[in-house]
């Protein structure tokens, strides 16, 4: 193909050849006259040739254009100009889940939070009837947040050809990472990318594929014939139920596998994160049965021993709290918090920010799209179906609203509503942050280094949420250099509502959407460590943790 490079096409130039292969090549470009620097995949000549190919590429790159979703690159513009068939996309800079895997196998807590990335990203576009056929680090860009987004969907070597192959080697898919199904010929669905997912797990945590060879042959032959691998052998702190789990995942019989992405991620979540040295496994942020107790903090005991106090005033207009369980092992996380030094905050307003409310309501009726009514009218506002509330900066909007449609989330969609809570969360995070009103600055104008930044982040939001609040009801800590504790007192999405498991989901998205905001997801996921729903206080405190920990 000829080198575009120094050339203009269509309101593109171009400034440098970034790679290709036979099919396309991809460019750095700038569109005029807006200056905005794209990548511009241009295709071989020789594709454009073949109409039937084109229509049906430009049919696929207009059903592409249609997905939204934060984990999927888009497409800006697709053109049939000048001898060119061409597409832009945005320009990602943070390399690719193929440069991290370069350095060595990842930790279970990163490569979970980039699965659970890749995996939102391709069940939205198979909703939308759209199978990736070609899965692998390569084609997972990392954003400069830290996100990872789905890009190529087999566009080049999809469009013009069928979804089978005659010959090894022809395959719409890469060795090492295409399903058995694909190996020998036959149409694929969204299982060969679910087995792909397999395959990305396996080698995100043990730093190999699962079948490997020394030619394209020989790695297609072992997808077929050859036993699946244990990676739990391969790395001495992976449980076992991460071998058992994989045995269905990459079955050669599509249907013993699980089948939507959605299932596989749920089973994902279930798996416990190491192998203890006694060889049992240990579930997240549990403590090895082997390892020798820590002395506890003296304000941890200094917390326990005053489990008996009264618990806090319940917020006005809720319910009465419940006794409060605590977290495990009798103790209070707010106890704690407070020990060391955090003050206790009661919310007395009954109002906050209709701006805020406006938006989350706003996005709630883009997630759940024809269910919105129904999620309206169980949450009490059905006033709210056609229109938002008023979008200003007045304290007028009532508190209970949030935690209302919280609830009708939880009514409506049942199992799949942590899902949606989740979508939500961070959607409107990412609205709230895009529309600039909230306060924060921008996360470039921070001070350097990670502990510094990520302080600088968690006091700025608690301002932010304070404001929102019109009082003072969120406070933090840090509490060494590997944790910060984020409380929410009186949380707006838990007043009223009494549960038995943690149900502030849509505070994790928020702040996990925060942190990619902020370019520091690569560095500190977050956990719920106390619910409010739980403990009937409606006080939630959350750890953002390092992943060095």
């Amino acid at each position: 193909m000829k080198d575009l490079t120094g050339t203009r096409v269509g309101s593109y130039e171009i400034v440098e050849r970034l790679g290709g292969g036979g099919m396309a090549v991809v460019y750095r470009a700038v569109q005029q006259p807006l200056g905005r620097e794209v990548a511009l995949k241009a295709l071989s000549p020789e594709l454009f040739q073949d109409d039937g190919f084109v229509k049906r590429f430009e049919a696929e790159a207009k059903t592409l254009a249609k997905l939204d979703h934060p984990n999927i690159l888009p497409i800006y513009d697709f053109e049939l100009a000048e001898g060119l068939a061409y597409l832009t996309m945005p320009l990602i800079r943070g390399g690719t889940l193929r440069d991290i895997l370069n350095r060595g196998p990842l930790d279970t807590l990163s490569a979970w939070r980039y699965l659970r990335e890749i995996g939102d990203g391709l069940q939205h576009a198979h909703d939308a009837g759209i199978v990736h056929r070609d899965l692998k680090p390569t084609n997972v860009l990392i954003h400069s947040d830290g996100r990872a987004m789905l890009a190529d969907f087999g566009l080049a070597r999809g469009a013009g050809q069928p979804t089978h192959l005659t010959t090894v080697g022809l395959a719409i898919g890469t060795p090492g990472y295409m399903a058995p199904e694909q190996v020998m010929g036959h149409d694929v669905d969204r299982r060969a990318d679910i087995y792909a997912m397999g395959v990305l797990t396996f080698e995100m945590l043990t730093g190999r594929l699962p079948f490997i060879g020394a030619n394209r042959m020989e790695v297609a032959y072992a997808t077929v014939n050859a036993p699946i691998p244990s990676a739990a052998k391969l790395n001495a702190v992976l449980p076992d139920e991460l071998d058992v789990l994989l045995a269905k995942v990459l079955a050669k019989d599509p249907t013993q596998r699980p089948q939507s992405v959605k299932d596989l991620l749920g089973q994902m979540a279930k798996l416990p994160q190491r192998r203890a040295a006694t060889g049992v496994p240990v579930a997240a942020g549990a403590r090895p049965a082997t390892a020798p107790p820590s002395p506890p903090h003296p304000a941890e005991a200094a917390a326990t021993r005053m489990m008996m106090a009264a618990p806090p005033a319940p917020v006005h207009g809720s319910p009465p709290p419940t006794p409060s369980t605590g977290s495990s092992g009798g103790s209070s996380a707010i106890r704690t918090l407070q020990m060391m030094g955090v003050k206790p905050a009661r919310a007395r307003g009954r109002f906050i920010l209709n701006s805020h409310v406006a938006n989350l309501i706003h996005v709630a009726r883009d997630v759940t799209g024809v269910r919105w009514p129904e999620i309206a009218y169980t949450a009490g506002l059905a006033q709210y179906v056609d229109q938002d509330p008023p979008n200003d900066e007045q304290l007028a909007m009532p508190v209970e609203y949030l935690g209302r449609l919280n609830e009708a989330f939880e009514t409506i969609y049942g199992a799949e509503a942590e899902d949606m809570l989740r979508a939500w969360g961070r959607r409107a995070t990412e609205r709230w942050l895009a529309e600039g009103r909230h306060g924060m600055g921008g996360p470039r104008w921070l001070v350097p280094g990670r502990q510094r930044k990520l302080a600088g982040i968690v006091r700025s939001f608690s301002e932010a949420m304070d404001n929102v609040r019109g009082e003072h009801t969120h406070a933090w800590l840090q509490v060494d250099e590997f944790q910060f504790w984020l409380v929410n007192f009186s949380n707006f999405f838990a007043l009223g509502r009494i549960k038995t498991v943690k149900s502030c989901h849509v505070w994790v998205a928020t702040i996990e959407a925060i942190l990619r905001w902020a370019g520091l997801a690569n560095d500190w996921y977050v956990e719920e460590v106390e619910c409010g729903c739980v403990t009937g206080t409606f006080d939630c405190v959350f750890a953002i943790r390092s992943v060095e920990t």
